[in-house]
């Protein structure tokens, strides 16, 4: 591959629309003109003057906050950032472009999770009117249980505090009786919805948990993906190597054409996101035979070598059931080859390799599934026996001792409702990594480190 070529395929990944958890229950409008111009603050409306997303100005960031969290807990809603009011009402200045590049959705999701429990994910969307450019913060309301405020700020925020929307169009903690009235006549309609989705699955398909012959249909075609590219595609099947890591997702139900391939090259497109200068599911613009079209579905083939002479690939399966199969080479067993080192397995490398994974799950379905459905997620580690753990952070940071596996292969699964990956990526990432590592025998893993690693990776500071 020319080495223009390969520029390509690392950094021209196609641009991501950022969308929320909750798109389902808030739906953003596409033309977002009526609520940027109506002129009048609401429940479920509030303007606010241009201003930067700096989290080292935590005063302005927490009034932002303060409003997402009463929002969220009366009937969501959107928040316009640009617009300053005036005695004689409402002044649409727009914001400068770097205040505009400073609002990104995860980065202002991940300062909100730490004052909303349970964590609140919104959306932003960057509108241009007459010239001028706004953000318009999309606020989703609470699903069954609603959103206490798990932090102070003084002078702005006070925990444990219910945050609601008042009939002034103004945000204040729940104070009349009305008010709680309203939280939790929603709340208890909300379960019942979920309940009753649950009892429609009982009449339709005699249980909630996942059918027998859906899973098995769904692991032939875990085995078909599997086999395809031990068998047909592996372009470094003359090398044996043995390290590989896989993850596979799908939902309870089997239904062979349940997604168009349009909905489904939506899906891979909007999971396509860049953390740390490789997407989990790969696709280019400049390379579009990367990816293609099967009978069912999309896939695609990425090999290539790294700028440091080691060998890569990528493939990738997503298949009209819902289905989506992923398997990537073990860098650090191409690069340890021509070292002439023994096998190993980067402790950092895995755990952002479970939570780009998860973080994928979550983009893939947001509208394909309902938030209660189950999706079930399954990690395969290959060519484990023998194989030793190392380098505890991307500095390069050693393991005090050695952890080494005896298993061929590594294998976990866990199967949630679609909303509750969404609420915790970070945390299940932990946890299966965890997993992991104790068939390391790493007994005690540094949990902490761990967590701070992934963390950095969604932050792009790695």
């Amino acid at each position: 591959m020319k080495s223009q070529e390969k520029q390509n395929i690392f950094t021209d990944v196609l641009p991501q629309v950022q969308k929320g958890s909750s798109a389902r229950t808030n739906v953003v409008p596409d033309d977002l003109k009526d609520i940027l111009l109506r002129g009048y603050e609401t429940k479920d409306l509030d303007y606010k003057a241009p201003i930067m997303w700096d989290e080292n100005n935590k005063k302005a960031c927490c009034e932002v906050v303060k409003d997402i969290l009463g929002m969220a807990n009366t009937l969501g809603g959107y928040i316009v950032i640009g617009v300053s009011e005036s005695s004689n009402g409402f002044i649409w200045d727009g914001i400068t472009d770097q205040q505009a590049r400073s609002f990104d959705t995860s980065r202002v999701n991940r300062f909100l999770q730490n004052y909303a429990d349970p964590p609140i994910n919104t959306t932003l969307r960057k509108k241009d009117h007459d010239g001028k450019t706004f953000v318009i913060i999309g606020v989703p309301r609470f699903s069954d249980t609603p959103h206490i405020c798990q932090k102070d700020y003084p002078g702005v925020l006070t925990a444990p505090t219910l945050y609601v929307r008042t009939d002034n169009n103004e945000t204040a903690p729940i104070r009349s009786s009305a008010d709680f009235r309203f939280i939790l006549e929603n709340a208890i309609r909300n379960r019942g919805d979920k309940l009753l989705a649950s009892v429609r699955a009982i009449l339709t398909t005699g249980e909630v948990s996942p059918n027998p012959n859906d899973e098995e249909q769904f692991q032939a075609q875990f085995s078909e993906a599997a086999i395809r590219f031990d068998m047909t595609l592996n372009p470094y099947k003359e090398k044996n190597y043995s390290g590989y890591r896989e993850a596979a997702f799908y939902p309870t139900r089997f239904e062979d054409r349940r997604f168009t391939l349009d909905e489904l090259r939506a899906a891979a497109e909007r999971a396509s996101i860049d953390f740390r200068g490789w997407p989990f599911l790969f696709i280019s613009r400049s390379r579009p035979d990367l990816r293609y079209a099967i009978q069912d579905g999309w896939e695609a083939l990425i090999p290539d070598v790294d700028f440091q002479g080691n060998d890569r690939v990528d493939f990738w399966r997503f298949q009209q059931s819902g289905f989506f199969y992923h398997r990537v080479l073990i860098w650090e067993e191409s690069h340890q080859r021509r070292q002439g080192q023994p096998s190993t397995m980067d402790v950092g490398a895995l755990a952002m390799y479970v939570a780009e994974a998860i973080h994928c799950l979550t983009k893939l379905y947001e509208n394909l599934l309902d938030d209660t459905e189950q999706v079930t997620f399954s990690l395969r580690v290959l060519g484990t026996k023998d194989r030793q753990l190392e380098r505890l952070d991307s500095k390069g940071g050693s393991l005090s001792m050695i952890y080494r596996s005896k298993l061929p292969e590594i294998r976990f699964s866990r199967i949630l409702p679609l909303a509750d990956w969404r609420a915790a990526i970070v945390e299940h990432a932990v946890e299966i990594s965890k997993e992991v590592f104790l068939r390391f025998n790493w007994e005690q893993p540094s949990l902490g480190v761990i967590r701070q690693i992934i963390q950095k990776m969604f932050a792009r500071q790695l």
